[in-house]
């Protein structure tokens, strides 16, 4: 399905994952990620299931074509957003996501 594949690619680029990091998140490997992404094999629902519950977002959103054209009103796309009443300037915000680049980058 065109819909499933575009929307994983929307989603990992929304949240700057490699296909590591979602296989992770649906507990697959990153193989299947591409497979899936480039449309020669469907998620299970399992899969599907562990990716919406982690991003807090509706299995319609992967599943559905266009599912992901209203994840910015559903979903926080920033660290930012997760500290409700502080303001950040745009240097603060970059050091907050270099920061968690920083993190990734000391996982296995």
């Amino acid at each position: 399905m065109v819909g499933i594949s575009e929307n994983l690619k929307i989603l990992r680029d929304k949240f700057d994952l490699t296909q590591q990091d979602l296989a992770d998140i649906a507990g697959v490997t990153n193989k299947a990620v591409s497979a899936w992404e480039t449309g020669l094999k469907e998620p299970r629902m399992g899969a599907i299931e562990k990716i919406a519950n982690h991003f807090r977002i509706k299995k319609s959103n992967i599943i559905e074509e266009g599912g992901m054209d209203n994840l910015a009103q559903d979903v926080p796309l920033t660290i930012a957003a997760h500290f409700e009443g502080d303001d950040f300037t745009e240097e603060e915000l970059k050091e907050i996501m270099e920061y968690a680049k920083y993190i990734k980058s000391r996982r296995k």
